[in-house]
């Protein structure tokens, strides 16, 4: 359901109650903006894009949120009950008034998709940031007990004796020595409460390409996230200690012959085929995401995430013949805190909870170049060496990977350089100044085994120019909508709907349907993150 300020309040206590009785809950966010794929490097280190991130997402808002209440009924029937909200975000005055940036093409994607900007901005749930909103009501705090103190020192003689007292009783003390939790109970936090819930329910956090998503719940209702990534994946650990992500978990072996791209409304499509078992989800007579159409829409996108992260769930828990909750499973440890990374070369996942281990780099080379060289230039020049992967560093540098099988990086080294006298080709621990002897290599997994150059969703095209640019491809076809029929033979208040029942004629005429609004609409792809 859609909550906004109107019916936040009264809702409040069945959306703490749903937290509770959850197993697991997924989220989803929509932004003002975000950091686009050509200010992304193919080679960053977890670290350095955690630097981009920071310099360029913090500055933009959460306004919308998704979250998807799961619990499990009967494991060995694949039961489940679910409860989805989406709530629209706004700072409501200007004590608490945010400076935020927005991006154009963002919110013209945002627009595209039908997102409701009036409820936003004149309906949207306040909220504060923890650690600044308390900073500020423990200031407010001092300055009364300040201004309290100077009118006992103004006092006349004969009154000081009275206002010694005031200031002194029991009423007055407790007032300069509230707690944090009674400094918060006191005042409005709007829906933080919902976040502080979560955090402290300890349930696990479930996301689709969670990244990002988890950047502004830090940022926007705990604390500003800090420069260094050490500290930022200290933050994130001491309050979310368990964080799954379905697109690391779609990118696995266990489903890599099934799931060809992990896109959200894709895997959503995949695994309501008959690879998959059969899972069914429990849901209020009026579920609002019972039909498509909803795309983009954070309750829509967290009700997705969470039906994929169930179904996946349910399926390994099929191969390996566990009987009890899927969400017990040991691999949930494997997959925990191990967040999906957008577009990069050699890693898949970066591990929130652990150090930041890189693969193997010693087939990765920096090369120097005149100015007036292209990326085009780069993937023709050095194509004979079975070139994996290019980026470029600035104008006159590219990072490029290439095949080492028949060759050591020495050996390569010197067949690249005796061809090219103008170019200066260094090793990736040469170029970053690393001691070889020092560097921690991740050990191989044969669970995230990849294949390299093999990761369609994270590709860059190139123009012929130096500037690199992104696709703007436009996308035709919209993902198969929930379209989940009510069964009347059900109780009116919780009724089971099945996922994987859409009939042959409800494909159709609903891939039918999608493709004439899609005409209509013609969605240009204006976000990079589009579909992830």
């Amino acid at each position: 359901m859609d909550v906004n300020r109107d019916n936040f309040y009264g809702v409040l206590p069945e959306i703490l109650n749903d937290i509770n009785n959850a197993d697991y809950v997924a989220i989803d966010g929509e932004f003002t903006g975000i950091l686009p794929f050509n200010k992304m490097n193919y080679f960053d280190t977890p670290a350095e894009r955690y630097k981009r991130h920071y310099e360029c997402d913090r500055h933009y808002l959460m306004i919308q949120v998704g979250l998807a209440m799961v619990r499990c009924i009967n494991p060995t029937e694949n039961r489940y009950a679910l409860k989805a909200y989406n709530f629209y975000l706004y700072p409501e005055n200007e004590i608490d008034a945010f400076d935020f940036r927005s991006k154009s093409s963002s919110l013209q994607f945002l627009a595209a998709n039908h997102f409701d900007f009036t409820q936003l901005f004149l309906k949207g749930i306040p909220f504060v940031c923890k650690t600044t909103h308390l900073e500020k009501l423990k200031n407010s705090q001092l300055s009364s007990s300040h201004r309290n103190n100077q009118q006992i020192l103004n006092s006349n003689d004969k009154n000081e004796k009275k206002s010694e007292a005031i200031a002194n009783s029991p009423k007055q003390s407790e007032s300069n020595n509230l707690s944090d939790a009674d400094l918060l109970k006191n005042s409005m936090i709007g829906f933080s409460e919902v976040m502080w819930k979560l955090q402290e329910s300890g349930k696990p956090i479930i996301g689709h390409n969670l990244q990002l998503d988890m950047l502004h719940i830090i940022n926007q209702f705990f604390t500003p996230i800090p420069s260094s990534h050490d500290e930022y994946k200290f933050i994130v650990k001491s309050l979310f200690p368990k964080l799954i992500d379905t697109k690391t978990i779609a990118s696995t072996s266990f489903f890599q012959n099934i799931i060809s791209n992990t896109a959200l409304h894709a895997i959503y499509k995949i695994i309501r085929e008959s690879s998959f078992p059969a899972c069914y989800f429990e849901t209020t007579d009026n579920f609002q995401y019972a039909s498509g159409e909803h795309e983009h829409t954070a309750g829509y996108d967290a009700t997705c995430t969470a039906v994929c992260m169930t179904i996946m769930m349910a399926y390994i828990a099929e191969k390996t013949d566990f009987k009890q909750n899927p969400i017990e499973h040991t691999l949930i440890n494997t997959f925990n805190g191990k967040i999906f990374y957008m577009r990069s070369f050699d890693l898949i996942y970066f591990d929130v909870f652990n150090n930041d281990d890189l693969p193997d780099r010693s087939c990765v080379f920096y090369v120097t170049h005149p100015q007036r060289w292209s990326t085009i230039n780069i993937h023709e020049y050095f194509s004979q060496w079975n070139l994996l992967a290019y980026d470029r560093l600035d104008l006159t540098t590219h990072i490029i990977a290439v095949s080492l099988k028949n060759d050591t990086k020495e050996t390569m080294l010197t067949k690249m350089r005796a061809n090219d006298k103008n170019l200066i080709i260094t090793s990736y621990a040469e170029y970053n100044r690393l001691d070889p002897s020092k560097i921690k290599i991740k050990q191989p997994s044969h669970l995230f085994d990849i294949v390299l150059n093999n990761r369609k969703s994270n590709k860059q095209t190139f123009n012929d120019k130096n500037v690199v640019t992104t696709s703007t491809e436009e996308i035709t076809t919209l993902a198969t909508p929930m379209n989940i029929s009510p069964n009347p033979t059900e109780n009116p208040i919780k009724t089971t709907r099945n996922y994987n029942d859409l009939s042959l004629d409800n494909k159709m005429n609903s891939t039918m349907e999608q493709n004439e609004k899609a005409k209509e609409v013609k969605r240009q792809r204006l976000s990079a993150y589009d579909d992830e």
